[in-house]
């Protein structure tokens, strides 16, 4: 593989075939990602037809293994549509989206590796249509959730929202905890499927795994802390896909109840040390049947 940019690899192969792109570590803790992408640069992996680009995101972050380069700063909240356009920020991360976002508007299909700092199953974040889709059925997870409402940041502001602003397919696999990297093997495994699928390399694909039907969700509210603070209820805010029902109290903020009128689930819960005034507490998001969007 050869280096175009700081900690971005691109092999190209012979024939024609899509330009894949799969970033870890944009988020310096999500470790699995990291070491996906290490993994895949060591081995110099080659294609037969289109073009792969690998890169690590959040450099810095990597280095000090922390969510962002300083506390509150996430890369992933980085991407506006009109990034190149503006004049920079001064922040790592705007300097860092800056050298990666030429890359992602380049590729056909974004993946961007995460992983969740509370307990949670593996899932997929993406649009519903069919060329998300076309990525999903390589991943054997159940849950899939969307965001086209732009909840997360009221407008395009992640790598997978972004390719999708300029035309590609963008996808990020929440592949479990943050801290642990046992599934490292099993991810890389999944990439090889998905690059047999997608036609880079040659061969049959491998299975997907137990569960090909997913189930899909959509965020309904970022939770923000504010100055009165925020408490979760017995039972919430432990892990994402906690559920409740319409009409049950889900958090505090300060004596003001959340009650939302819907049956939904808990995703994203933040640890402590990730929470500041402003910012998310956590998601609320509920099932929706994607045939009917």
């Amino acid at each position: 593989m050869k280096e175009i940019g700081d900690h971005i690899w691109q092999t190209v192969g012979i024939e024609n075939g899509p330009h894949i792109m799969i970033i870890g570590g944009t988020h310096g803790n999500e470790r699995t990602g990291v070491e996906v992408i290490r993994a895949l640069v060591d081995q110099d992996f080659q294609i037969d037809a289109g073009v792969l680009t690998l890169a690590l995101g959040n450099l810095k972050a990597i280095e000090i293994d922390e969510r962002g380069s300083e506390p509150s700063h996430d890369l992933n909240r980085t991407y506006r549509s009109s990034l190149l356009e503006t004049e920079p920020t001064g922040t790592y991360e705007d300097q860092r989206a800056r050298e990666l976002a030429p890359h992602l508007k380049a590729a056909d299909y974004v993946i961007d590796l995460h992983a969740t700092n509370k307990p949670s199953e593996a899932f997929l974040c993406s649009l519903l249509g069919p060329e998300q889709q076309k990525l999903h059925k390589f991943f054997p997870v159940s849950k899939v959730l969307s965001d086209r409402r732009y909840v997360l940041g009221n407008e395009p502001v992640t790598t997978d929202e972004y390719a999708e602003t300029f035309g590609g397919t963008g996808m990020c696999y929440e592949t479990g905890l943050a801290s642990d990297t046992y599934r490292v093997k099993e991810v890389l495994g999944e990439l090889s499927g998905m690059f047999s699928g997608m036609g880079l390399i040659s061969g049959q694909p491998t299975p997907p795994g137990e569960t090909s039907q997913k189930d899909h969700y959509e965020l309904t509210l970022n939770i923000l802390l504010t100055e009165a603070g925020f408490t979760w209820a017995p039972g919430f805010g432990n892990g994402s896909w906690e559920s409740f029902m319409a009409g049950q109290t889900v958090g505090y903020h300060g004596e003001e109840l959340l009650v939302p009128d819907y049956d939904g689930v808990v995703v994203f819960p933040k640890i402590a040390k990730h929470l500041h005034v402003g910012g998310s507490v956590g998601f609320l998001a509920k099932r929706i049947d994607s045939d009917k969007i």
